[in-house]
């Protein structure tokens, strides 16, 4: 079961910082007087009506009075949506407190040996997941010829030190993943992204592409061409497709990386 516990955090954040700003809004009608505002139509022009607070009447704002008209409207509707977005907050707050994607599998786990060997489970876990995952996705399969010079941490070969830096910190960040996995593009096509990585929250496999040298015009072009292949065959960048980069000048940053990392892929 796809946990979306990762998103409801930020929306919810979000609804949070709507409400911080509607509420530090409330400064501008500061002087304003209190009451209800009524809007109403004639021959296709707005009117409208003012009744203060503890008045029986609604006055006729004039249009020299415009500007009150437009503060008191935009007042009123600033806080029914602060009234909306508390009860959405609270209603928020209540189902994450509640909410646990990894019941299923809890309920799986929880069982002895003996009933995992006849049950067969709703939906498979995380770690049957992964493990189909990686079967179904073998490694080191480019024909290219030369081998690799890196041995990274989980013990194969790699061709540049940027390539084991990322193996190292996919691997320390427990994100599952293969280098140089064969990619079938149809009509014959391969390719071997650099790397193929799993987002076993999401059970979203993301191809990484790490592009160094792209201040050498020739492999700049080769690797352009490269991406534009990728988004033909509908493996889109931002989507199934992620990029680190580099240049002489401008090293792989590892904190950025890791950042990016968390971001797409935890």
């Amino acid at each position: 079961m796809i946990d979306y516990s990762k998103e409801l955090k930020i929306q919810q954040q979000e609804i949070e910082q709507l409400i911080h700003r509607l509420k530090n809004q409330e400064r501008v009608y500061k002087g304003l007087p209190k009451g209800v505002i009524r809007v109403t139509a004639s021959r296709g022009k707005h009117q409208y009506f003012f009744r203060k607070e503890g008045e029986e009447k609604s006055s006729y704002l004039h249009e020299k009075d415009k500007e009150l008209a437009c503060k008191l409207v935009q007042r009123e509707y600033d806080r029914d949506a602060i009234r909306k977005l508390e009860k959405m907050d609270r209603a928020m707050r209540q189902f994450l407190k509640n909410y646990n994607a990894k019941e299923m599998e809890e309920l799986y786990e929880d069982l002895c040996e003996g009933r995992k060997a006849v049950v067969k489970p709703i939906e498979i876990t995380d770690a049957m997941f992964v493990e189909k995952w990686l079967e179904e996705h073998l490694g080191e399969q480019n024909p290219f010829p030369e081998q690799g010079k890196y041995e990274t941490e989980a013990g194969e070969y790699v061709r540049s030190k940027s390539e084991k830096i990322l193996a190292d910190t996919f691997y320390k960040m427990q994100v599952p993943y293969r280098y140089e996995a064969q990619l079938n593009l149809g009509l014959g096509r391969n390719v071997y992204p650099d790397f193929t990585c799993l987002n076993v929250r999401k059970r979203k496999t993301i191809y990484w592409e790490h592009l160094g040298l792209l201040d050498m015009d020739a492999y700049a072009n080769k690797n352009h061409e490269k991406l534009a292949l990728y988004e033909q065959n509908g493996i889109l960048l931002g989507d199934t497709l992620m990029i680190s980069f580099e240049t002489a000048e401008c090293p792989l940053n590892t904190t950025v990386l890791r950042k990016k990392i968390e971001v797409i892929l935890k």
